[in-house]
């Protein structure tokens, strides 16, 4: 994590050094009228808070001030938004005696970082979330721990509330993605369930679904979440020109026909033939997702492909594009075959769980 450690104390230039021997990304931020030279991990500001924040804010995934709480509050109440895109904050007293974990403590890794800072410096560690002081699951951690997403924040905050209260709270995993906050021992409150039909028939008061799969949430008449995980790869295979609205439209077409959500795309994969596709290129960057070439040899030795075709052996030399390709990339098994719609082909392959 990326940090900007930030004083205006002689006393938290101590604490500062101390945090930079831990924390390999961190800068320390100084005032001026202390003398330090600036340095790799050092950086001299006039002594105005104000403006320093406005300049690196957007700069670091992490903030570390060591100062009052009240400070902090104040300077910061103007740029935070949003828990799913809000940076860690951390704030420490000039002694080093508390670590306190003030905004983003799951989705930002505030609460992970004010430990560490504890750990390495002495400090207590003060963790306010209530799943936390609870000792139960929480969905956004989970949801970090598999690498994918909360589908809606809003029934998130109701199934939170449904764990800190205590309520009986289901958790059905659909994908074998072996969170680590589900190792283990859980809470009473918390039953591990099989499938969405046990799930329906349950008397819990709230669950959590993890799937790549579309659910109507309506259905199970009471709060449900859901996680995404990253485990989709489309395969794509398109004529010369085709452009990026195509292209999406496509894909989207088939995740949505076949009951997919398009948040566990986790990539597209496609020929190396089409890296100078610009159609492709710009599909995947409209859709937030890295790209993936495979030449020719990769392809034509990936097994037990259902749909073999000749029109790519005539003009690209592979046995086909779309489900060698997802299918490569992923390591795992196909879950749509290819599907041609206009100028493009799709085809989707799911990873196999760690």
């Amino acid at each position: 994590m990326t940090l900007a450690v930030i004083t205006v104390t002689k006393q938290g230039i101590t604490l500062g050094e101390r945090i930079l021997a831990a924390e390999p990304e961190a800068m320390l931020y100084v005032p001026a009228k202390y003398g330090l030279e600036p340095s790799a991990r050092v950086r001299v500001f006039p002594g105005q808070l104000a403006p320093l924040l406005a300049e690196i804010y957007g700069s670091y995934e992490g903030f570390v001030f060591l100062m009052a709480t009240g400070i902090v509050v104040r300077m910061i109440a103007d740029y935070i938004k949003d828990k799913r895109y809000d940076p860690a904050v951390v704030v420490m007293d000039i002694t080093g005696r508390f670590a306190i974990s003030l905004v983003s403590g799951h989705l930002g890794g505030a609460n992970a970082l004010a430990r560490r800072l504890a750990a390495s410096t002495g400090a207590t560690p003060v963790v306010t979330t209530g799943t936390d002081v609870n000792e139960t699951i929480a969905p956004d951690v989970i949801a970090m721990e598999i690498g994918g997403q909360v589908d809606d924040f809003e029934m998130m905050k109701k199934v939170s509330a449904a764990l800190v209260d205590g309520d009986a709270t289901g958790v059905v995993d659909l994908t074998g993605v072996n969170a680590p906050s589900l190792a283990g021992s859980l809470k009473s409150n918390v039953k591990v369930l099989p499938s969405l039909e046990a799930l329906r028939e349950s008397t819990v008061t709230a669950a959590i679904v993890i799937t790549n799969r579309l659910l109507d949430v309506r259905d199970f008449d009471r709060p449900v979440v859901i996680l995404r995980p990253k485990n989709l790869v489309a395969g794509i295979g398109c004529n010369r020109g085709t452009n990026a609205d195509e292209i999406t439209g496509a894909i989207e077409a088939v995740l949505l026909e076949h009951g997919l959500s398009i948040k566990s795309l986790k990539g597209l994969a496609s020929v190396d033939a089409k890296r100078d596709e610009m159609g492709l290129v710009d599909a995947a960057k409209r859709l937030g997702l890295p790209l993936a070439f495979c030449d020719k040899a990769t392809l034509n030795a990936v097994p037990d492909v259902p749909n073999p075709s000749e029109a790519p052996m005539k003009f690209v030399g592979v046995q086909g594009v779309a489900e060698p390709a997802a299918l490569h990339v992923s390591g795992g098994k196909l879950v749509v075959e290819k599907v041609k719609s206009g100028n493009v082909t799709v085809a989707v392959a799911e990873s196999p769980s760690r």
